[in-house]
Formats: C-alpha cells, structure tokens, sequence
C-alpha cells in the first residue's frame, strides 16, 4: 500500500536523521516493505537530480584530495557462483570533506584518469598510493604519492591516504546497513553518499534545499 503524508514526512525526516534502514522503517514507521524501498529510492532520485544540475568539483588551490579505490562486490550469487568483482574509485577533500564515487569497470589509467580529471578542480594537490594507472596525474595535478608496501605515511613528504581509506569502512557499513552489495542499488546508495557529504547538517531536515540548475 502506498504510503500516506504524516508518515511521508516521518520517513524524510528519518532519511534526513540516516535512520531508513528497511527495517527501521517496517518497525517504526509501519511501513511495508515495497514501499519503503520505493520512497528511498525516490529519495535516491532527488539526490541524483541535485548532483547533476549542480555539478561541482571537489578540490582546488590550496586543497588536498585522497584518492582510493575499493572493492565492493565479492558475493555469491546462484549455488554458489560468484558476481565478478565491483570496483570504486572514490575519494575525499580533507579541507571541505566533499566527495565523489564512482563505481569503474576496471582499474586501468585509461578508466580511471578521465573520472579523476573530471571530479578534481585545477589546482588541487592529489595523494594516492603507487598503483601505476595514477602515474599520469603529475600531468595535471600536484601528484603526491604513499608507498603502502613501506609505510602508511611517506616519512619524507608525510603524504598519506588514511583519510579515504578510513572512509572505506564507514561506506560499505552503511551500504550493508541499508542494502548490503545487491549491485543494482549501489549506484544509487553512492549518490545518496556524496548528496549527504555535500549537503548534511546537523539540521538538514530543516535546511532549504539547494537550487537548480537545469542544463
């Protein structure tokens, strides 16, 4: 049954507060199953539709962006056999806290350069590991690099990742919270990741959202 406007606007506030979980909402918000995922991937939307009309890249002069990649797929599905692996490519503004995720069908530079180049504003000091797809960022970008096989901090240039790496953990436990790694959802779940790290506040129930801006 669909559901009705006193508990539409308990479950924004709840989204809002990140307490949708499918099952908070059948137990708290008597809310059936089918409709609850319907109103969080609604939500989803909104989230997508913001992002899109008000593109913006993370970084720039006098910032610093960790950049990661993880792996989120790893299930088995159908007796036994297993989804090939999902990557992400994701990173973090220490300065601003923004991010981006995008999940990648590989980990080559020629997948993962354009993304990069994309998400990144000119300027921007870029750490990642030695991994060789990301060799060619000292084309664009301050290139600063870790060697994990050594150290977690480079002792000579104290460049580190630990920023991202720790988010890994927060994303995927939420992620498991909500839907755990069913692949059609997590494109989707990403967005609503970066729409609460660019636009979350302690009252974002409250908070007028941001404008639009069609293309």
């Amino acid at each position: 049954s669909a559901a009705e406007p006193p508990q539409i606007v308990m479950f924004i506030y709840c989204w809002s507060k990140e307490y949708t979980s499918i099952k908070f909402c059948e137990e708290e918000l008597n809310m059936n199953h089918n409709t609850t995922v319907d109103w969080i991937m609604y939500m989803r939307e909104v989230c997508e539709y913001t992002l899109t009309n008000n593109s913006a890249k993370i970084g720039g002069v006098n910032r610093t962006v960790e950049i990661d990649e993880s792996c989120f797929s790893k299930r088995k599905y159908n007796r036994g056999r297993f989804l090939p692996n999902q990557w992400v490519v994701g990173s973090i503004c220490r300065e601003t806290k923004e991010t981006f995720l995008v999940p990648v069908p590989d980990r080559s530079a020629r997948t993962l350069l354009p993304i990069i180049i994309e998400h990144v504003a000119a300027g921007t000091t870029i750490i990642t590991d030695e991994w060789r797809s990301y060799q060619r960022l000292n084309q664009t970008f301050h290139h600063m690099t870790v060697n994990h096989s050594i150290n977690f901090v480079d002792p000579n240039t104290l460049a580190h990742t630990n920023t991202i790496e720790s988010s890994w953990g927060k994303i995927k436990s939420r992620n498991k919270k909500q839907w755990g790694t069913y692949r059609p959802m997590l494109n989707s779940y990403l967005v609503e990741y970066m729409w609460l790290k660019r636009y979350g506040t302690n009252n974002l129930f409250e908070t007028t959202p941001p404008q639009t801006h069609p293309t």
